[in-house]
This record gives C-alpha cells, sequence and structure tokens, in this order.
C-alpha cells in the first residue's frame, strides 16, 4: 500500500465498494470517519493507542453488514461516530471504556414474567 494507508483501509475501502463501483458519498464519510478514528488514537498517550483502535475497529465490524440501503441508520451512525470522536479528541481523554448500554439510555423495560 502507498505510505500511510494501512491494508485494513484498504480492506474497508474494498469492502465498501463491493470491489466493483465507486464509493458512494455516505461510504466516503464512514470510510474518513473510520481513518479519522486510526488518526486520532495515535495522537493519544502509547498505553492507550492500541485499545483505541481496537475499539474504533470493532465499532465500525459491528455495523458492516447493515444494508447500504438503509441510509437512515448510516447517518445516524455517523454523527454518533463524529461525536464520539469529538470526545476523543479531547486532550484531556487517554483512554475509552465501552458499555453495552450507552450512559443516559433509559433503562430496558421489565419483561412481565419478571414482575410476577
Amino acid at each position: 500500500p502507498k505510505a500511510g494507508v494501512t491494508w485494513e483501509t484498504l480492506l474497508v475501502t474494498r469492502w465498501m465498494s463491493g470491489g466493483r463501483r465507486p464509493l458512494s458519498g455516505l461510504q466516503k464519510q464512514v470510510l474518513s470517519l473510520y481513518r479519522q478514528c486510526l488518526r486520532a488514537a495515535r495522537e493519544k498517550p502509547e498505553e492507550a493507542r492500541e485499545q483505541m483502535r481496537q475499539v474504533a475497529k470493532a465499532e465500525f465490524r459491528k455495523h458492516q453488514g447493515l444494508a447500504r440501503s438503509d441510509v437512515a441508520r448510516i447517518e445516524y451512525l455517523i454523527r454518533r461516530g463524529k461525536k464520539q470522536l469529538d470526545r476523543v479528541l479531547d486532550p484531556n481523554v487517554y483512554s475509552l471504556s465501552v458499555s453495552a448500554i450507552p450512559k443516559g439510555a433509559p433503562p430496558p423495560p421489565s419483561s412481565p414474567e419478571s414482575s410476577s
């Protein structure tokens, strides 16, 4: 690969394009966000870099199977990713933690079986 381009970026690009067509505008935004996340990780202390890289990689892979036609969901995930990236770019942030339920989310509804 060219200098500064990782194999992961090439694979993401190839996956997103399906190897056939030029990337759509949304695909370019996703790829740009992924690259920004990797760059942000490089700016953090050495002991946190790999963890941040792995979290970014996992988040993008988690949504890899999302249908390209689900534009609203993709746009939402891009906005959410940009907000998370802005938080990571804060010079006072030194590491990440990932939770299954986002802070501030309402608690899951209790099932009728558990209330008996």
